[in-house]
């Protein structure tokens, strides 16, 4: 699984039972009739879509900042990841 899904799922899941509701409540006030959706994601099956975080941030009170760090500290890794496969690349065909 995904460490940033994860990081996200649990951020949720933690800010639901904050606020006691169950993950039907939170799932009909995204507009769902099953827990589905909010069950993957909250264990870092799933993506959340980023418009579906816009709404969570909203619902549950989260603070933007926090989901922010998550998202921003995965692109930085894929970032430098890819940086550095380039160099590696580069390297050797000189």
């Amino acid at each position: 699984m995904n460490e940033t899904y994860q990081a996200l799922g649990t951020l949720i899941r933690n800010y639901r039972q904050d606020k006691e509701m169950t993950q039907l409540d939170l799932a009909k006030k995204l507009g769902y009739d099953s827990t589905q959706f909010i069950s993957l994601f909250e264990r870092g099956v799933s993506k959340v879509p980023h418009h579906t975080l816009g709404k969570l941030i909203v619902i549950l009170g989260i603070p933007e900042k926090l989901v922010l760090q998550i998202l921003i500290k995965d692109y930085e890794t894929s970032l430098k990841s890819e940086i550095s496969a380039g160099k590696k690349i580069a390297r050797n065909n000189h």
